[in-house]
């Protein structure tokens, strides 16, 4: 299927009623430490920047709900903690994922180099392959990163999607999650055609949340 084939439409909540039937996916960013994950998810969601610098501990979660032609797709974006300390939970937490986002600081060389070891940690940690996408964040501060470095790392790694953002401008940053929900939905009507579940996502419901007890929390950013 072209992109060119494919429309896709951020809904408002306005334009949420609790009669629609949503197609799940589970999204998970990760990445080191203060690179901007959190940042780079309230911006998507909420259109906000917190400049105050305050690592995620644990997990979060925020929902994004598109119609992508036909379907109405609900991500469930998952912020992650990037301390070398909560590793192990991190890996324990790729169940279920249908697409990861890496995320790396473009002025700190050592987030760039450490994606091998968080695209490790994901391709070992699922029981298939799932899509990844990379963003370089900070892209409005001086790189210690080329981007032409980034996009030939990016299709060695067979990543899905490479975009340089800034989650404190908001360049290019919801962007990323259209680019998602449109390979999202690509991947389902590839499968829905072979009438089997889409290999991107273990589990996908309709009409329903993948955690419907968990509230929506909100948490300062980690951007410095």
């Amino acid at each position: 299927m072209s992109d060119d084939n494919i429309t896709v439409d951020l809904l408002k909540e306005s334009e949420i009623s609790q009669l629609d039937n949503f197609i799940n996916f589970k999204i998970i960013i990760v990445g080191d430490s203060a690179v901007g994950k959190s940042c780079l998810l309230k911006r998507a969601v909420q259109n906000k920047f917190d400049k105050n610098y305050q690592a995620t501990i644990g997990f979060e979660f925020l929902l994004m709900h598109f119609k992508v032609n036909d379907l109405k797709i609900k991500l469930q974006i998952w912020d992650t903690c990037g301390q070398e300390m909560y590793r192990s939970l991190i890996q324990g937490f790729y169940r279920n994922t249908s697409l990861a986002l890496v995320v790396y600081d473009v002025n700190r060389k050592e987030t760039y180099d450490a994606l091998d070891i968080w695209l490790k940690d994901i391709r070992d940690h699922t029981e298939q392959n799932i899509p990844i996408f990379i963003a370089g964040n900070k892209c409005d501060l001086q790189k210690a990163v080329s981007t032409e470095e980034a996009q030939v790392y990016s299709v060695s790694s067979r990543a899905k999607n490479f975009t340089e953002c800034s989650a404190k401008t908001g360049q290019n940053v919801k962007e990323i999650f259209f680019e998602a929900a449109k390979y999202l939905y690509k991947s389902y009507k590839e499968f829905q055609g072979q009438n089997k579940l889409p290999s991107t996502s273990n589990r996908l419901k309709i009409g329903a949340d993948d955690n419907n007890n968990l509230n929506e929390k909100k948490k300062k950013c980690c951007y410095k």
